[in-house]
């Protein structure tokens, strides 16, 4: 796919969303005819089967990192919750537009697999085991709790309010500390 109608497209989707994918519009802001926008086979299905691979690819590769960093289990929760804003941030045109991105049946209709889980689970049983934290009883309902809170807030504030101050490292900054320490207000 060409990477400059790509990205032409992905501007379109994160400026006014899915039903500014059709060929005409990419065409007219790419400078480019209707065909070969379709030749280059820009359609909404294919920009989006891209846009979830490389959400998936972006979350394996910074997901896992967490995991053989120094300190705490909890340490490693803090930087894994970095991460997916990370993911988030990467992912925002695709992520402001869907909240149903890493959910089964949208990764299977884009042909993908991946160990959401996996990652969080392992973090939490390193701080279960260092007694950072305790034994979760439900820890894939914890990890659902927990990401979707971070996920979701982050893809608005950003999305939505960027205009209100919300940059990438103050959104994390305040929905890590947010998330692990409680809404009572303290200076960071």
């Amino acid at each position: 796919m060409d990477s400059r109608l790509l990205a032409v497209a992905t501007e379109l989707l994160d400026q006014d969303g899915w039903t500014a994918l059709s060929l005409d519009r990419i065409a007219e802001r790419a400078g480019v005819s209707r065909a070969t926008v379709w030749r280059a086979g820009l359609t909404r299905a294919n920009v989006e089967l891209v846009l979830r691979r490389k959400l998936a690819a972006d979350y394996q590769e910074l997901m896992w990192h967490p995991l053989t960093m120094p300190g705490s289990g909890l340490d490693r929760l803090q930087a894994a919750l970095r991460s997916l804003c990370a993911v988030a941030e990467q992912n925002l045109p695709l992520l402001a537009h869907t909240d149903l991105a890493f959910h089964e049946p949208d990764l299977d209709a884009a042909g993908l697999e991946l160990d959401y889980f996996g990652p969080w689970l392992r973090i939490l049983e390193q701080a279960a085991a260092d007694g950072t934290l305790p034994p979760i009883d439900n820890p894939t309902r914890f990890v659902v709790a927990l990401t979707d809170a971070l996920l979701l807030t982050y893809v608005h504030l950003r999305a939505h309010h960027s205009t209100y101050g919300w940059t990438p490292d103050s959104t994390a900054d305040h929905l890590i500390n947010l998330l692990t320490h409680g809404y009572l207000p303290r200076s960071v």
